[in-house]
């Protein structure tokens, strides 16, 4: 088709193979074949003048947009193979969607790729790898450490892990704590399998932890402390989103702090999910 439309519209045999780059003796044979194919005469020719057929006439607007949405399709091809179009799920952990840092990542991801189609669900407590483990999230914002040692993950902040506390407790008078101080507490538990983020944010981590209510949102999460149902960990960068509270948080001086990160399954050759990766990782290197 291609090699048909240069003839068409240069109507001279030599121009159109000097067009394509091809001898003009192998231009002449592929006409003939295409004609051959279709069982009529696309052109009249002469020593000295090409015409058009009315078949080849007909054919050159049909060959013309074949052509272009191949152009197309190939094009699509290309942005959909470099990660810049396509559709990309993403999960993220209730509580760490509305930190800036984050929000930062995903607009950074869109203006560079406007034609992916993003999509953001948010997954509770109970998911604590928020959509990752089971296929449904491509990509996810959950909070370190990881629960599946099938991912690898990209920190994208850190941040000192602090005591959340209802304002009127007795250790919301202290300026900053120790683990020992949080001793004897009842403390909120999540309706997830036991793993490190369990124990790093729902319990005590010097030892058992005394039950308090179960809870599965950053909601019932905030109410639950409030009301004096329980008390967790926390970090200043996400609490900033609640700042209507009646909590209060204490930093745990002698704890590894910690961080909300972007996590992927490792062996995934998506190449959105390589480009947004690649995005993000220009993110934090631009802003350390």
């Amino acid at each position: 088709m291609r090699y048909f439309v240069a003839v068409a519209e240069e109507l001279n045999f030599t121009r159109a193979a000097e067009r394509l780059h091809l001898a003009q003796q192998a231009l002449s044979s592929a006409i003939r074949n295409l004609e051959q194919d279709l069982g009529t005469r696309l052109f009249t020719r002469s020593t000295r003048h090409v015409a058009l057929t009315t078949a080849g006439e007909a054919f050159l607007a049909g060959a013309r947009r074949a052509l272009d949405s191949a152009a197309e399709a190939v094009e699509l091809v290309e942005r959909v193979g470099s990660g810049r179009s396509g559709r990309l799920v993403i999960g993220f952990s209730t509580g760490a969607g509305s930190v800036p840092e984050v929000r930062d990542v995903i607009r950074r991801f869109s203006t560079m790729a406007p034609d992916v189609d993003i999509r953001l669900i948010e997954h509770d407590f109970g998911d604590p790898m928020a959509g990752l483990s089971d296929g449904s999230s491509q990509l996810a914002f959950v909070f370190a450490p990881l629960a599946d040692d099938r991912l690898e993950a990209l920190t994208i902040f850190a941040d000192t892990r602090h005591a959340a506390l209802p304002m009127d407790h007795a250790l919301a008078a202290r300026t900053e704590l120790r683990a020992e101080d949080l001793t004897g507490l009842a403390w909120l538990r999540v309706p997830a399998p036991d793993s490190a983020w369990t124990r790093f944010w729902f319990r005590h981590p010097l030892g058992e932890s005394q039950p308090g209510a179960e809870i599965r949102t950053a909601d019932e999460w905030v109410s639950a402390i409030e009301s004096g149902r329980g008390v967790a960990f926390t970090m200043p960068t996400v609490m900033a989103n609640f700042p209507n509270t009646r909590i209060v948080t204490r930093p745990v001086i002698d704890l590894e702090p910690g961080g909300v990160v972007l996590a992927w399954v490792g062996d995934d050759d998506d190449p959105i999910v390589r480009s947004f990766v690649a995005s993000a990782r220009a993110f934090v290197a631009a802003r350390d």
